[in-house]
């Protein structure tokens, strides 16, 4: 610490310090008398070692807020605090392979039936990162949702794949917790409205919508006066919304006890999609680029039934997938001769990353322009956060609807005639 930093100042983060030591010694204790949970030695070391760096800067008087800000002796708390209530404890800190990558679940517990994760993060801090206000390559709750859900279907226990419970031990916001019990993820914590995520409909990552999106509106952000171009590129949601159960019968079957799937199945009985798309696909060629292929293949694998898995295959062949750097030229073998008069994306406009514009969601609208088509998207938010900075793409925008045949099972019950 330097000599300017003021002594009062110094003497209430030492307390603060003296206090996290203090926090760390009790957990050690835990840890001595449960020696028997396989992982808790090796976590035992991990706070020997925040124990020992926090007791050194505190010595030598080199102390800093951020030292406490960044301690990790938070998360080992809240780790520790969970695994004090639940039974048959198995595991802390178990490490899998997921492809090249290793996935660390917290807990393991219920004989290994359970697998859970402590976060310990602020909820605020949350709902940025998912909504892409953090830096590159940060992952957000819901990818590690996804993470997890892939690599429990590959080690089963008992011939069954563990159930995963996601703990927020500062609470989360309630529509980013509605959207991971949407991909099957159980919850706990307190859910705050206050940190709460912005409303779009971006799919790219999953194929849900926030409870509070506006159908009048989607219509109007509609590129006007396209009858002339024959060529349909389709983004990730589009595709969803075509295969998915509620839009091809299930709304008129079932009532969902989720908000979001509640609502969209209400929409679909005022106004069935399908029709929508299949009117607007009438003499005209489809087309995906290979990262919106890739994306609709992941979700459709991760959350979709056996009926809309099968549904979206047969989609798939009416398809024609191109390289995501394709150009017009590429397409000119179907002989199409359209006339692609509002090309507003050109080398010399660019579109910023973050927030409502993600990188994936942008390659699939650059896409539509490079081969001169429209593109059938529900992600009304990126129509809209383009429009903001003064590029208008070429769009047919229709409601969102979700992958819903897994949900009927769990999450809805027969619709009353």
């Amino acid at each position: 610490m330097t000599d300017s930093t003021d002594d009062s100042e110094f003497k209430l983060i030492y307390e603060l310090a003296k206090e996290k030591i203090l926090f760390g010694e009790d957990l050690k204790r835990y840890i001595d008398d449960n020696k028997f949970i396989d992982g808790l030695q090796k976590l035992g070391r991990k706070i020997n070692q925040e124990l020992k760096f926090l007791k050194k800067v505190t010595k030598n008087r080199t102390l800093k807020k951020e030292h406490l800000q960044c301690s990790n002796l938070t998360h080992f708390s809240s780790l520790i605090d969970t695994l004090k209530t639940v039974e048959n404890s198995q595991s802390v800190n178990k490490v899998f392979l997921l492809d090249d990558r290793k996935i660390t679940v917290d807990i393991i517990c219920d004989n290994g039936l359970t697998w859970m994760k402590v976060i310990a993060r602020n909820p605020k801090s949350l709902s940025q990162i998912y909504m892409g206000n953090s830096g590159y390559g940060v992952r957000s709750i819901v990818d590690q949702a996804l993470e997890y859900i892939e690599c429990a279907k590959l080690y089963p226990c008992l011939f069954q794949t563990p159930k995963i419970v996601f703990v927020f031990a500062n609470g989360i916001g309630s529509t980013l917790a509605t959207k991971l019990e949407y991909y099957g993820i159980i919850v706990e914590g307190k859910r705050i409205d206050t940190y709460d995520i912005i409303s779009d409909s971006d799919s790219e990552d999953e194929n849900s919508i926030l409870k509070n999106s506006l159908h009048s509106n989607s219509q109007d952000l509609s590129t006007q006066n396209t009858a002339n171009i024959k060529k349909i590129n389709l983004d990730v949601s589009a595709m969803l919304a075509y295969c998915c159960s509620v839009a091809n019968g299930s709304a008129h079957l079932y009532d969902f006890d989720v908000p979001v799937l509640k609502q969209q199945a209400e929409w679909e009985r005022q106004r069935p999609v399908k029709p929508i798309l299949d009117n607007f696909f009438q003499d005209k060629k489809l087309y995906c680029c290979q990262t919106a292929k890739d994306s609709f293949e992941n979700i459709v694998n991760t959350v979709g039934g056996p009926t809309e898995k099968n549904r979206a295959a047969e989609f798939l062949k009416r398809i024609t997938v191109l390289p995501d750097d394709a150009t017009y030229t590429d397409t000119i073998k179907d002989n199409e001769e359209t006339t692609f008069k509002q090309v507003q994306f050109t080398s010399d406009k660019t579109l910023s990353v973050g927030g409502k514009i993600r990188q994936r969601s942008l390659k699939i609208f650059m896409f539509g322009d490079q081969i001169h088509a429209v593109t059938v998207t529900s992600n009304d938010g990126f129509v809209r956060a383009a429009k903001q900075q003064n590029i208008n793409f070429v769009v047919f925008v229709h409601e969102s609807r979700a992958l819903t045949e897994q949900k009927e099972m769990t999450k809805a019950k027969p619709l009353q005639k």
